[in-house]
Protein backbone atom coordinates (compact mmCIF):
# COMPACT_ATOMS: atom_id res chain seq x y z
CA UNK A 1 0.00 0.00 0.00
CA UNK A 2 3.00 2.61 0.73
CA UNK A 3 3.82 2.68 -3.11
CA UNK A 4 0.39 3.31 -4.37
CA UNK A 5 0.32 5.87 -1.65
CA UNK A 6 4.00 7.33 -2.84
CA UNK A 7 2.06 7.62 -6.32
CA UNK A 8 -1.15 8.95 -4.63
CA UNK A 9 0.86 12.03 -3.75
CA UNK A 10 1.95 12.97 -7.08
CA UNK A 11 -1.78 12.69 -8.44
CA UNK A 12 -3.04 16.18 -8.64
CA UNK A 13 -6.70 14.85 -7.31
CA UNK A 14 -5.27 13.42 -4.43
CA UNK A 15 -3.54 16.86 -4.17
CA UNK A 16 -6.88 19.25 -4.68
CA UNK A 17 -8.74 17.05 -2.51
CA UNK A 18 -6.40 17.47 0.34
CA UNK A 19 -6.65 20.89 -0.23
CA UNK A 20 -10.18 20.84 0.02
CA UNK A 21 -10.07 18.56 3.05
CA UNK A 22 -8.20 21.07 4.83
CA UNK A 23 -10.60 23.98 4.69
CA UNK A 24 -14.16 22.01 5.41
CA UNK A 25 -16.20 21.73 9.04
CA UNK A 26 -15.10 17.79 9.29
CA UNK A 27 -16.54 16.16 12.56
CA UNK A 28 -13.65 15.76 15.05
CA UNK A 29 -13.66 11.55 14.30
CA UNK A 30 -13.10 12.07 11.21
CA UNK A 31 -9.31 10.65 9.55
CA UNK A 32 -8.62 13.99 7.89
CA UNK A 33 -7.65 16.91 10.14
CA UNK A 34 -8.95 20.05 8.13
CA UNK A 35 -5.81 22.25 8.92
CA UNK A 36 -6.65 25.39 7.64
CA UNK A 37 -10.56 25.30 8.49
CA UNK A 38 -9.39 25.33 12.02
CA UNK A 39 -7.46 28.20 11.42
CA UNK A 40 -10.43 30.25 9.89
CA UNK A 41 -10.04 29.07 6.28
CA UNK A 42 -13.05 28.32 3.62
CA UNK A 43 -13.00 27.12 0.17
CA UNK A 44 -13.88 30.42 -1.73
CA UNK A 45 -13.83 28.82 -5.27
CA UNK A 46 -12.66 25.79 -7.35
CA UNK A 47 -10.97 26.13 -10.56
CA UNK A 48 -11.97 30.12 -11.00
CA UNK A 49 -10.89 32.11 -14.57
CA UNK A 50 -8.46 34.73 -12.89
CA UNK A 51 -7.75 37.91 -15.59
CA UNK A 52 -4.41 39.58 -15.47
CA UNK A 53 -5.37 43.50 -15.36
CA UNK A 54 -4.85 44.32 -19.13
CA UNK A 55 -2.10 47.30 -17.92
CA UNK A 56 -0.30 44.20 -16.31
CA UNK A 57 -0.65 42.19 -19.31
CA UNK A 58 0.63 45.13 -21.42
CA UNK A 59 3.70 45.81 -18.97
CA UNK A 60 4.78 41.83 -19.38
CA UNK A 61 4.41 42.13 -23.50
CA UNK A 62 6.53 45.50 -23.29
CA UNK A 63 9.36 44.06 -21.20
CA UNK A 64 9.62 40.70 -22.85
CA UNK A 65 8.02 38.51 -19.87
CA UNK A 66 5.62 35.60 -21.31
CA UNK A 67 2.36 35.72 -18.96
CA UNK A 68 -1.21 33.80 -19.43
CA UNK A 69 -3.69 36.66 -19.70
CA UNK A 70 -6.16 34.16 -17.96
CA UNK A 71 -4.72 31.64 -15.27
CA UNK A 72 -6.68 29.10 -13.24
CA UNK A 73 -5.83 28.21 -10.04
CA UNK A 74 -7.19 24.88 -8.07
CA UNK A 75 -8.72 26.36 -5.66
CA UNK A 76 -8.51 29.69 -3.97
CA UNK A 77 -9.63 29.85 -0.23
CA UNK A 78 -10.56 32.85 2.02
CA UNK A 79 -10.02 33.63 5.32
CA UNK A 80 -13.29 36.17 5.35
CA UNK A 81 -12.87 37.80 8.41
CA UNK A 82 -9.10 38.68 8.09
CA UNK A 83 -9.87 39.36 4.37
CA UNK A 84 -6.60 37.17 3.38
CA UNK A 85 -6.77 34.78 0.25
CA UNK A 86 -4.82 31.79 -0.95
CA UNK A 87 -4.30 30.52 -4.42
CA UNK A 88 -3.57 27.30 -4.16
CA UNK A 89 -2.04 24.76 -7.06
CA UNK A 90 -1.51 21.35 -7.22
CA UNK A 91 1.66 20.11 -9.15
CA UNK A 92 2.94 16.13 -9.05
CA UNK A 93 5.96 16.85 -10.71
CA UNK A 94 8.75 18.21 -11.05
CA UNK A 95 9.28 22.51 -11.43
CA UNK A 96 10.16 22.35 -15.34
CA UNK A 97 10.68 25.83 -17.77
CA UNK A 98 6.91 24.92 -18.99
CA UNK A 99 5.48 25.56 -16.64
CA UNK A 100 7.13 28.81 -16.05
CA UNK A 101 4.26 30.70 -17.47
CA UNK A 102 1.60 29.85 -15.75
CA UNK A 103 3.33 30.48 -12.86
CA UNK A 104 4.59 33.37 -13.39
CA UNK A 105 0.32 34.53 -14.16
CA UNK A 106 -0.53 33.06 -10.36
CA UNK A 107 2.27 35.39 -9.08
CA UNK A 108 0.44 38.21 -10.43
CA UNK A 109 -2.90 37.20 -9.05
CA UNK A 110 -1.48 36.76 -5.92
CA UNK A 111 -0.18 39.80 -5.81
CA UNK A 112 -0.99 43.49 -4.76
CA UNK A 113 -3.87 43.46 -7.16
CA UNK A 114 -5.50 40.42 -5.82
CA UNK A 115 -8.26 42.13 -4.96
CA UNK A 116 -8.70 43.52 -8.83
CA UNK A 117 -8.34 39.96 -10.06
CA UNK A 118 -10.66 38.72 -7.70
CA UNK A 119 -13.23 41.53 -8.57
CA UNK A 120 -13.72 43.00 -5.33
CA UNK A 121 -12.73 45.97 -2.96
CA UNK A 122 -9.25 46.91 -2.26
CA UNK A 123 -10.07 46.95 1.34
CA UNK A 124 -11.73 43.25 1.06
CA UNK A 125 -8.08 41.81 0.32
CA UNK A 126 -5.51 42.33 3.34
CA UNK A 127 -2.96 39.38 1.93
CA UNK A 128 -2.81 37.14 -0.50
CA UNK A 129 -0.56 34.06 -1.10
CA UNK A 130 0.29 31.73 -4.00
CA UNK A 131 0.54 28.14 -2.04
CA UNK A 132 2.08 25.07 -3.95
CA UNK A 133 1.08 21.80 -3.11
CA UNK A 134 3.21 19.07 -4.20
CA UNK A 135 5.17 15.77 -2.79
CA UNK A 136 8.05 16.90 -0.40
CA UNK A 137 10.18 15.20 -2.91
CA UNK A 138 9.69 18.27 -4.97
CA UNK A 139 9.35 20.83 -2.86
CA UNK A 140 12.55 22.31 -3.08
CA UNK A 141 13.07 22.14 -7.00
CA UNK A 142 9.22 24.13 -6.82
CA UNK A 143 10.67 26.62 -4.23
CA UNK A 144 13.84 27.44 -6.26
CA UNK A 145 11.74 27.63 -9.81
CA UNK A 146 9.76 29.91 -8.33
CA UNK A 147 11.74 32.27 -6.58
CA UNK A 148 13.75 32.83 -9.87
CA UNK A 149 10.89 33.48 -12.17
CA UNK A 150 9.81 36.31 -8.90
CA UNK A 151 12.99 38.08 -8.80
CA UNK A 152 13.02 38.50 -13.41
CA UNK A 153 9.66 39.68 -12.37
CA UNK A 154 10.31 41.83 -9.92
CA UNK A 155 13.31 43.00 -12.00
CA UNK A 156 10.68 43.74 -14.80
CA UNK A 157 8.55 46.06 -12.42
CA UNK A 158 5.64 43.94 -12.29
CA UNK A 159 3.40 43.72 -9.15
CA UNK A 160 4.09 39.80 -7.57
CA UNK A 161 2.99 38.63 -4.36
CA UNK A 162 4.72 36.13 -2.05
CA UNK A 163 4.75 32.22 -2.28
CA UNK A 164 4.96 29.16 -0.05
CA UNK A 165 5.39 25.10 -1.21
CA UNK A 166 3.53 22.70 0.95
CA UNK A 167 5.06 19.18 0.57
CA UNK A 168 3.44 16.60 0.97
CA UNK A 169 5.02 13.92 3.15
CA UNK A 170 3.54 10.07 3.71
CA UNK A 171 5.07 8.45 7.26
CA UNK A 172 4.12 5.20 8.49
CA UNK A 173 1.53 6.56 10.38
CA UNK A 174 -0.18 9.53 8.92
CA UNK A 175 0.19 12.03 5.32
CA UNK A 176 1.39 15.21 6.66
CA UNK A 177 1.85 19.00 5.11
CA UNK A 178 4.71 20.35 5.37
CA UNK A 179 4.90 23.99 5.73
CA UNK A 180 8.12 26.26 5.79
CA UNK A 181 8.16 30.00 7.81
CA UNK A 182 6.05 32.33 5.37
CA UNK A 183 3.12 29.74 4.57
CA UNK A 184 2.40 28.84 8.57
CA UNK A 185 2.51 32.32 9.36
CA UNK A 186 -0.05 32.61 6.80
CA UNK A 187 -2.20 29.95 7.41
CA UNK A 188 -1.21 30.15 11.09
CA UNK A 189 -0.18 26.46 11.22
CA UNK A 190 3.18 24.75 13.12
CA UNK A 191 6.23 25.56 11.19
CA UNK A 192 7.35 21.94 10.10
CA UNK A 193 5.20 18.76 9.51
CA UNK A 194 1.20 19.09 10.79
CA UNK A 195 -0.77 16.22 10.34
CA UNK A 196 -3.32 16.23 7.63
CA UNK A 197 -4.38 12.41 7.01
CA UNK A 198 -4.59 9.16 9.82
CA UNK A 199 -3.36 6.05 7.72
CA UNK A 200 -4.55 2.35 8.45
CA UNK A 201 -3.08 -0.99 6.99
CA UNK A 202 -4.70 -1.34 3.73
CA UNK A 203 -7.07 1.85 3.66
CA UNK A 204 -7.58 3.87 0.30
CA UNK A 205 -8.26 7.80 0.85
CA UNK A 206 -9.91 7.80 -2.12
CA UNK A 207 -13.69 7.26 -1.37
CA UNK A 208 -13.33 10.40 0.95
CA UNK A 209 -12.83 12.96 -2.34
CA UNK A 210 -14.80 15.42 -2.08
CA UNK A 211 -14.12 15.66 -5.89
CA UNK A 212 -13.74 12.06 -7.07
CA UNK A 213 -13.62 12.85 -10.27
CA UNK A 214 -11.86 15.84 -12.17
CA UNK A 215 -11.46 15.86 -15.93
CA UNK A 216 -8.84 18.36 -16.39
CA UNK A 217 -6.63 16.25 -14.09
CA UNK A 218 -3.73 13.98 -16.19
CA UNK A 219 -4.53 10.67 -14.72
CA UNK A 220 -3.84 6.90 -16.01
CA UNK A 221 -6.98 5.12 -17.72
CA UNK A 222 -7.36 2.68 -14.98
CA UNK A 223 -6.78 5.58 -12.62
CA UNK A 224 -9.33 7.76 -14.68
CA UNK A 225 -11.66 4.96 -14.70
CA UNK A 226 -11.69 3.90 -11.14
CA UNK A 227 -12.42 7.67 -10.08
CA UNK A 228 -15.24 7.77 -12.85
CA UNK A 229 -16.79 4.43 -10.89
CA UNK A 230 -16.83 6.20 -7.32
CA UNK A 231 -18.77 9.35 -9.24
CA UNK A 232 -20.71 6.89 -10.98
CA UNK A 233 -21.27 5.15 -7.35
CA UNK A 234 -22.01 7.95 -5.19
CA UNK A 235 -24.77 9.49 -8.15
CA UNK A 236 -26.35 5.90 -7.73
CA UNK A 237 -26.28 6.43 -3.86
CA UNK A 238 -28.32 9.93 -4.15
CA UNK A 239 -30.56 8.32 -6.50
CA UNK A 240 -31.41 5.66 -4.48
CA UNK A 241 -31.63 7.67 -1.66
CA UNK A 242 -33.97 10.08 -3.31
CA UNK A 243 -36.02 7.57 -4.55
CA UNK A 244 -36.36 5.61 -1.16
CA UNK A 245 -37.35 8.96 0.70
CA UNK A 246 -40.72 9.19 -1.78
CA UNK A 247 -43.87 8.52 0.07
CA UNK A 248 -46.33 7.32 -2.60
CA UNK A 249 -48.57 9.04 -4.59
CA UNK A 250 -45.63 10.98 -5.63
CA UNK A 251 -43.36 12.82 -8.19
CA UNK A 252 -39.90 13.33 -7.99
CA UNK A 253 -37.39 15.48 -9.91
CA UNK A 254 -33.61 14.60 -10.13
CA UNK A 255 -31.67 17.74 -11.79
CA UNK A 256 -27.98 16.75 -13.22
CA UNK A 257 -26.61 19.83 -11.25
CA UNK A 258 -28.22 18.74 -7.65
CA UNK A 259 -27.14 15.25 -8.49
CA UNK A 260 -23.31 16.03 -8.98
CA UNK A 261 -23.46 18.63 -6.25
CA UNK A 262 -24.47 15.71 -3.19
CA UNK A 263 -22.47 13.14 -4.91
CA UNK A 264 -19.64 15.80 -4.74
CA UNK A 265 -20.42 16.86 -1.13
CA UNK A 266 -21.29 20.24 -2.32
CA UNK A 267 -18.34 20.82 -4.18
CA UNK A 268 -20.10 20.86 -7.75
CA UNK A 269 -22.04 24.13 -7.07
CA UNK A 270 -18.48 26.17 -6.48
CA UNK A 271 -17.05 24.94 -9.83
CA UNK A 272 -15.77 27.68 -11.87
CA UNK A 273 -14.51 25.96 -14.88
CA UNK A 274 -17.47 25.74 -17.30
CA UNK A 275 -15.68 23.16 -20.00
CA UNK A 276 -15.46 21.19 -16.94
CA UNK A 277 -18.71 21.01 -15.21
CA UNK A 278 -20.31 20.76 -18.58
CA UNK A 279 -18.41 17.49 -18.81
CA UNK A 280 -19.67 16.36 -15.56
CA UNK A 281 -23.10 16.71 -16.92
CA UNK A 282 -22.46 14.46 -19.76
CA UNK A 283 -21.27 12.14 -17.12
CA UNK A 284 -24.27 12.77 -15.24
CA UNK A 285 -26.39 12.19 -18.53
CA UNK A 286 -24.38 8.84 -19.34
CA UNK A 287 -25.09 7.27 -15.40
CA UNK A 288 -28.68 8.65 -15.54
CA UNK A 289 -29.39 7.00 -19.09
CA UNK A 290 -28.20 3.75 -17.87
CA UNK A 291 -30.34 4.06 -15.19
CA UNK A 292 -33.40 5.49 -17.00
CA UNK A 293 -33.35 1.61 -19.02
CA UNK A 294 -32.39 -0.14 -16.13
CA UNK A 295 -35.78 1.32 -14.66
CA UNK A 296 -37.46 1.09 -17.61
CA UNK A 297 -36.95 -2.20 -18.03
CA UNK A 298 -38.61 -3.50 -14.90
CA UNK A 299 -40.70 -0.37 -14.23
CA UNK A 300 -42.00 0.95 -17.63
CA UNK A 301 -42.84 4.56 -18.37
CA UNK A 302 -41.84 5.77 -14.51
CA UNK A 303 -38.82 7.77 -15.03
CA UNK A 304 -38.58 9.78 -18.12
CA UNK A 305 -36.55 13.38 -18.86
CA UNK A 306 -38.23 16.84 -19.08
CA UNK A 307 -35.89 19.92 -20.87
CA UNK A 308 -35.39 22.16 -17.92
CA UNK A 309 -36.93 20.07 -15.32
CA UNK A 310 -34.44 16.56 -15.32
CA UNK A 311 -35.14 13.07 -14.56
CA UNK A 312 -39.05 12.83 -13.22
CA UNK A 313 -39.88 9.80 -11.54
CA UNK A 314 -43.49 8.87 -11.05
CA UNK A 315 -44.68 6.86 -8.14
CA UNK A 316 -48.49 6.14 -8.23
CA UNK A 317 -48.45 3.35 -5.50
CA UNK A 318 -46.48 1.34 -2.77
CA UNK A 319 -46.20 -1.50 -4.76
CA UNK A 320 -44.40 0.59 -7.75
CA UNK A 321 -42.36 2.01 -4.99
CA UNK A 322 -41.00 -1.08 -4.45
CA UNK A 323 -40.83 -2.23 -8.13
CA UNK A 324 -38.57 0.66 -8.46
CA UNK A 325 -36.47 0.43 -5.48
CA UNK A 326 -35.80 -2.94 -6.49
CA UNK A 327 -34.61 -1.84 -9.93
CA UNK A 328 -32.45 0.87 -8.90
CA UNK A 329 -30.63 -1.13 -5.84
CA UNK A 330 -30.32 -4.30 -8.96
CA UNK A 331 -28.59 -1.71 -11.06
CA UNK A 332 -24.60 -2.09 -10.73
CA UNK A 333 -22.50 1.04 -11.78
CA UNK A 334 -19.91 -1.73 -13.37
CA UNK A 335 -22.12 -2.40 -16.33
CA UNK A 336 -21.15 1.03 -17.30
CA UNK A 337 -18.18 1.79 -19.58
CA UNK A 338 -15.71 3.83 -17.22
CA UNK A 339 -13.38 4.71 -20.54
CA UNK A 340 -16.06 6.20 -23.47
CA UNK A 341 -15.63 9.10 -24.97
CA UNK A 342 -18.38 11.85 -23.95
CA UNK A 343 -19.41 13.46 -27.30
CA UNK A 344 -20.65 17.14 -27.53
CA UNK A 345 -24.33 16.99 -29.01
CA UNK A 346 -26.76 20.33 -30.24
CA UNK A 347 -28.64 19.35 -26.64
CA UNK A 348 -25.91 21.03 -24.58
CA UNK A 349 -27.12 23.21 -21.74
CA UNK A 350 -27.42 24.28 -18.15
CA UNK A 351 -28.99 20.98 -17.76
CA UNK A 352 -26.69 18.82 -19.37
CA UNK A 353 -27.43 16.82 -22.86
CA UNK A 354 -30.53 15.60 -23.89
CA UNK A 355 -31.06 11.83 -22.98
CA UNK A 356 -31.74 8.93 -25.48
CA UNK A 357 -35.20 7.69 -25.20
CA UNK A 358 -36.11 4.58 -23.20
Amino acid sequence: MTSTLDELLRDPLFQLNAVLWLAQPLPGESQVTPLFHNKGFTVYAIAPLLALPPDVQLAAQEARVSVQPGVRPDVVLIHEREGRFAFAECKGGSFRSSAAEQARSLLIVAGPRAAEVLGLAGKQVSSSLLALVTPESERLPWAEGLTELLEKLREAHLPVGEFSVLGLVLTDTDISLSANGMGAAFFGVHPGLNTILGLEPDTDPRPLYFIPYDPDVMQSADEQALCRRILFERMHSTVVAGVGRAHPPADLSLESNNILNDAMLGMYGQWENRDSARHMRRLCRQFMEAVAQAVHRMVPGTMVYQPGVGWKITIRDEDQHDKLMDALTRFSCETLDLQAELVPTLFDGPEGDAPKPC
